[in-house]
């Protein structure tokens, strides 16, 4: 009996394997749509890809970052423009107070008023944003 072996056949069949490889590499490059889906295709472009990828977060944590603080500032002026607002008022109740022309009533009213608006700018002063306190009083 004599075996021959199909040199043909298994070269063709070595040669299919190496395509069908091939061809699954570049389907998964096709899907993922990025030119390097595993270390092996371009180890220095990968470490480019890697270092860009962490520089974009971090631009986009910093991005965020700003955005909170511009957000943070944004609530500081609303409730300073209030703030501002009640001083005025109190400046015209103090001048208003002191017309002679005034009861004692409408003095008292004027006085309540006042208070009342002192009040609220010391709660202003308390107000917190994302737990964060909007204005701080420090001693330096």
């Amino acid at each position: 009996m004599i075996i021959n072996t199909n040199t043909t056949a298994v070269r063709a069949s070595r040669l299919l394997s190496e395509s069908s490889v091939k061809l699954g590499e570049s389907l998964a490059r096709l899907s993922s749509g990025s030119k390097i889906v595993n270390a092996s295709d371009d180890a220095a472009g990968l470490a480019q890809v890697l270092k860009l990828d962490a520089q974009l977060k971090r631009t986009g944590a910093a991005s965020a970052n700003v955005g909170n603080a511009i957000s943070f500032s944004q609530t500081q002026d609303g409730f300073l423009q209030k703030v501002q607002t009640a001083l005025e008022r109190m400046s015209e109740l103090t001048v208003l107070s002191q017309d002679v022309t005034k009861s004692n009533t409408d003095r008292s009213n004027y006085s309540v008023e006042f208070t009342q608006l002192q009040n609220y700018i010391s709660d202003i002063g308390t107000k917190k944003f994302n737990d964060v306190t909007l204005f701080t009083s420090s001693g330096n």
